[in-house]
């Protein structure tokens, strides 16, 4: 089943979902391991692969966005209020504000520090603004701070799924996984 039904997820969307957090997790630990290397070649290379990568993520989370919009939502648990419906609808749109602007403020960062933000050394991301030190600065902060605040949420998103799978017993955790 590609597409979404009122009980599950389909594979388009668990896909999304399980690349995204991969390479999520993947930038976020390389980028903290990037930025104490010390300055040279081997860090401006790793700089190129991370805003690459960025550039990826940001272009499927879009994709994903519009698969989101395109497809019916599962409905929710039997076992939810509605408080906690509201909770885990706010929970999802706040994740989805914090994919986008973190490869955002990353893009806007080191194109305000004068560097392009380029698709694996090829095709250069479009300027967006001008080369300027206080705004890259802001940007850097920014990019720092979204980060930190992605991770508490998706650890937060994750310990919601779990609370249903254990406490409750719903399928909440199941429909969006590829087993039974």
């Amino acid at each position: 089943m590609l597409k979404n039904n009122e009980n599950q997820y389909g594979m388009v969307a668990k896909s999304f979902h399980w690349l995204l957090f991969m390479m999520l997790t993947f930038s976020i630990v390389a980028g903290n391991i990037m930025v104490s290397m010390p300055k040279g070649n081997e860090k401006f290379q790793a700089m190129g692969l991370h805003k690459s990568f960025g550039l990826v993520i940001l272009l499927l989370i879009l994709l994903r966005f519009i698969w989101k919009l395109m497809n019916k939502t599962p409905v929710n648990s039997e076992h939810s209020s509605p408080a906690q419906n509201l909770l885990g609808h706010m929970m999802h749109w706040f994740l989805y504000v914090l994919m986008f602007a973190q490869p955002l403020s990353g893009i806007l960062m080191s194109q305000a520090f004068g560097y392009p933000v380029k698709f694996f050394g090829g095709l250069a991301f479009p300027t967006l603004i001008d080369k300027n030190k206080e705004t890259a600065e802001f940007f850097l902060n920014t990019h720092g701070i979204i980060w930190i605040i992605l991770v508490v949420f998706v650890i937060a998103h994750a310990l919601a799924g779990l609370y249903h799978h254990l406490v409750l017993k719903d399928n909440i955790l199941k429909r969006m996984t590829y087993g039974k």
